[in-house]
């Protein structure tokens, strides 16, 4: 009877611990396609915005209303998804976008994959 006290608590732990992590890993968004355009406006509003005119793959745009998604310059490791970005642009290569919706429902980059 121990043993299944101890199985039924390490069995809460678990699926508590993997629950949460999915919260975590949501996107609300996810395009696949080599950029199209990129706008550059002032950095701390919707600084640098990315297109795709025909994605090849993922779930789609966090919004139905925009075919494009943002970065800031105050985002973490901002240089380096601009340059992941204008290599790919430049080179015609796809990149992986990963959004979520901001709370005026635009696409806010969270994670950029050069294919």
């Amino acid at each position: 009877m121990k043993w299944l006290v101890n199985f039924g608590r390490r069995t809460v732990v678990t699926l508590s611990l993997l629950s949460g992590s999915g919260i975590a890993l949501a996107w609300d968004g996810v395009i696949q396609g080599v950029p199209t355009q990129i706008d550059v406006t002032d950095g701390a509003d919707l600084g640098f915005r990315v297109y795709v005119a025909a994605p090849t793959g993922g779930s789609g745009w966090c919004s139905l209303s925009y075919n494009w998604a943002y970065l800031n310059s105050t985002d973490s490791n901002y240089s380096a998804y601009v340059a992941a970005v204008l290599m790919a642009k430049a080179t015609g290569s796809s990149v992986l976008i990963y959004q979520t919706r901001d709370a005026n429902g635009f696409c806010h980059i969270g994670y950029l994959a050069a294919l």
